[in-house]
């Protein structure tokens, strides 16, 4: 009786042994050892080549970056896997996770790390003046300001970045400006850059400022070109003057009273200057070559001798 047991259980053990020759050696672990390249953008979308061993081609194989499932995988040897990666957060290192699908699944780290790089261009957040500003006070109608700032979402090389700004007159200045642009310089560091004008922005003009070219560290550019513009109206005119410390302080004299007639409140045109001569050398003992601080100037309205 004992005979028919022991053939049963030879029979089982063969079934057995044939199982773990078979099934089981069919789905070992895989071997990934290596991977190219180590770094992509943060949209993902990067097509990663996962060298190693015994990677399943019959039932496939899944791949993982920091959890989340590549976006496509392929197998086309038992030595090599194409995944495409799904996005991430750039800076952020993730570890790669390679499991054969047969049963049983044995999930495998690569000992290399995929990391993400920064993808997304600049953007513009802030600008100073801000959009449709209207300066109406101020101490100087020829020196008002002489630079304005703009924030990007990221920190930029300033180098990278171009500011042009357009120069047009306001509804109630008197005269057209002589540049159509405003020259300067542009300088900054981190998330923010300055532009300096190498005139100083004055009354009665209409600034429009252009900025683009500007790239962050990872050399992505701002993708179009902000604008943004801003305007200083002009001054009353004036029947009175009285002689300022910045009007003589470069040079006396025919200089002064030149940017003297150049302020919007005056004549708004330098070349002016010799009526305010005509008009106060009558009225008292009156040096066109030397004006002092608090001088009082009288100046002439209306058409004159030798208007055209």
């Amino acid at each position: 009786m004992k005979k028919p047991r022991n053939i049963a259980v030879l029979a089982v053990l063969t079934i057995f042994c044939a199982w773990m020759a078979g099934c089981a050696g069919c789905n070992p672990e895989p071997i990934p050892s290596g991977m190219s390249p180590t770094q992509g953008p943060e949209t993902g979308g990067t097509t990663v080549q996962i060298t190693g061993e015994k990677f399943d081609m019959k039932n496939g194989v899944t791949v993982t970056f920091g959890g989340k499932n590549a976006q496509s995988v392929t197998v086309p040897s038992e030595t090599q896997i194409t995944a495409v990666t799904p996005g991430g957060m750039a800076g952020e290192s993730v570890s790669i996770v390679v499991t054969n699908k047969g049963k049983p699944e044995v999930p495998v780290t690569l000992s290399q790390k995929f990391t993400y790089t920064d993808a997304t261009p600049p953007t513009v957040t802030m600008n100073e003046p801000a959009d449709g500003t209207v300066f109406s006070e101020y101490e100087d109608s020829l020196n008002v300001m002489n630079s304005l700032t703009v924030s990007f979402s990221e920190p930029i090389d300033s180098n990278t970045v171009s500011v042009d700004v357009a120069v047009t007159k306001t509804e109630n200045s008197m005269s057209e400006p002589m540049n159509a642009m405003l020259s300067g310089t542009v300088s900054g560091s981190g998330d923010s850059v300055t532009f300096t004008s190498d005139m100083p922005m004055r009354a009665g003009r209409m600034y429009t400022a252009t900025v683009s070219g500007a790239t962050d560290m990872a050399g992505n550019a701002l993708e179009s070109s902000h604008s943004f513009s801003f305007s200083i109206t002009s001054p009353e005119v004036l029947y009175k003057y009285h002689v300022k410390e910045e009007d003589i302080q470069v040079e006396n004299g025919e200089a002064a009273l030149k940017h003297i007639a150049a302020r919007p409140e005056i004549f708004d045109d330098a070349e002016m200057w010799k009526r305010l001569v005509t008009a106060n050398q009558d009225d008292y003992i009156f040096d066109r070559r030397k004006l002092s601080v608090g001088q009082q100037l009288l100046i002439p309205r209306g058409r004159a001798w030798g208007d055209k």
